[in-house]
């Protein structure tokens, strides 16, 4: 009952915390529960190898774990669990300073279990309208989180998201509608086909190609609209600005790569059904347009978590790319990319949350410079974290950005590899004149110099230092289930 195990800790954890009362028992449970998940994640992970790649199946298949759910699942799991240390901080100075109620931090530590407990859903659920809708719990969970705060600003943003969202999801259920439609007459008889994504692939070649291409299209721009591709992304900006950094940081490391697995279930099944690249060319066309969108966002930015929000459309539009391009490197360096951003972003939106809190704004402008000074560690902590996101070496973002651009050119496809290289020039550019000037930059002379306790320092740096670990050595057992993932998007037996 491993699989079984995993939906259930968080979702216990989110109920106790409805009735948990003294806060620290409310922290004691999140991070306690993600932890388990992450052991659990784990287990999984081990199990699938075990198998060879096979699948981890639970109630006569409903739940159903691959390499590919198995990676994300240790992804939900590590970035869960490093935002459950970090908010325990954040939360109780916005508590001391009245900016938060204690009503509101309790729906905190209830909704970010539920939001964690519907994205393992979606990569447990063989079945495809159950994955629609734990998308659906995710994106309401969510919706809650970012308007945590109550201002007028942080209401509107999760209206538009929530408008946008419901609006991608309509299109993503038609898509799930079109999908079984496809399967209805070659399964033949008076018994309805399964809804299984695992029963639909052994039924591809098999499948309407009209209303699988159909489905494809709906599930694109659907699923695309909850993964922030453009031109479908404008919520993501305001949500990752007005959401507490905490949820912001989950957003951005784990849920838009979701919807990007939701998306990759309907590529497989297109792919295998009509034998071709078309699924693989719209995914490239769009990918290629969020990343050449984001670079002129990033450099005319003037609020820290919005230039964050940006450089996250450009990270899943490379990841798309990859995906798109459909050799060995660029899927693999899909998967790689995935995993490391996941452990880089949310370092920078713990870092903007600390300069929020210590300055009560994220505008440039008024921050001005000479953060190094006032806040040495969280600029510390920042900068390193630019780089990595930047994809310098050492870091991994530089190996699997420089997969990505080698697989290209093995495509036959330079001109892929060009647009890509000079869109991380674009945005590397960007982030460097905006953070260069606000952490060296000269320091305003009334500001306080910040007072961070050492394990708030510690929760901070966990992500950093295994991405430094995983950047500097592969472990042969990870790069092998990344190897079967990248084979299971390829459609490779």
């Amino acid at each position: 009952m491993l699989l079984t195990s995993i939906l259930c800790v968080p979702l216990i954890v989110g109920l106790l915390c409805l009735f948990a009362r003294p806060h620290v028992l409310m922290e004691a449970l999140n991070i306690a529960g993600f932890a388990t998940v992450l052991v659990l994640g784990v287990k999984l992970f081990q199990a699938v190898l075990a198998k060879n790649g096979g699948a981890v199946t639970e109630w006569s298949e409903f739940l159903r774990a691959d390499a590919l759910s198995a990676w994300m699942v240790l992804l939900i799991s590590v970035v869960s669990l490093a935002t459950s240390l970090y908010a325990v901080r954040y939360f109780r100075r916005d508590l001391a300073e009245g900016v938060l109620t204690a009503r509101r931090a309790r729906e905190f530590y209830v909704l970010t279990p539920t939001f964690a407990t519907g994205m393992l859903l979606v990569v447990l659920a063989n079945n495809l309208g159950v994955m629609w809708a734990a998308v659906e719990v995710m994106a309401l969970s969510s919706v809650f989180l970012v308007a945590l705060y109550n201002r007028r600003t942080s209401l509107e943003a999760a209206w538009k998201y929530v408008m946008l969202g419901s609006l991608g999801l309509v299109l993503a259920l038609f898509g799930t509608i079109f999908a079984y439609a496809s399967a209805i007459r070659p399964a033949g008889g008076e018994t309805m086909p399964s809804f299984n994504w695992s029963s639909l692939l052994a039924l591809a070649p098999k499948l309407n190609p009209q209303l699988i291409t159909l489905a494809f299209i709906f599930a694109l721009v659907g699923y695309g609209t909850k993964a922030g591709l453009a031109p479908m992304h404008t919520w993501l900006p305001d949500a990752h600005s007005e959401a507490p950094s905490p949820t912001s940081a989950m957003l951005s490391g784990v849920s838009l790569k979701i919807a990007v697995y939701a998306l990759l279930r309907f590529h497989i099944l297109t792919t295998a059904c009509l034998g071709t690249g078309f699924s693989g060319r719209l995914i490239l066309g769009f990918g290629l347009f969020s990343m050449l969108l984001a670079g002129p966002f990033i450099l005319t930015q003037k609020n820290l978590k919005r230039m964050l929000a940006y450089s996250s459309l450009e990270h899943v539009g490379l990841i798309c790319v990859a995906v798109g391009l459909n050799s060995p490197l660029t899927v693999f360096g899909a998967l790689l990319h995935m995993g490391y951003h996941a452990l880089t972003k949310p370092v920078l939106f713990f870092a903007a949350g600390n300069i929020h809190q210590h300055h009560h704004t994220l505008d440039f402008r008024r921050l001005g410079g000479g953060l190094g000074r006032t806040m040495p560690a969280t600029a510390l902590v920042l900068g390193v974290a630019a780089v990595a996101v930047s994809g310098l070496p050492p870091f991994g973002l530089f190996v699997s950005e420089l997969t990505i651009v080698a697989g290209g050119v093995t495509t036959q496809r330079a001109w892929v590899s060009a647009v890509i290289l000079a869109t991380l020039i674009v945005v590397f550019c960007g982030v460097l004149i905006k953070l260069a000037g606000l952490i060296l930059g000269k320091a305003r002379a009334d500001q306080p110099r910040e007072q961070l306790p050492a394990s708030h320092v510690a929760a901070m740096c966990l992500p950093l230092a295994a991405l430094l670990v995983f950047s500097l050595w592969l472990p042969p057992s990870l790069r092998q289930l990344l190897e079967l993932a990248a084979n299971i998007i390829r459609g490779m037996p």
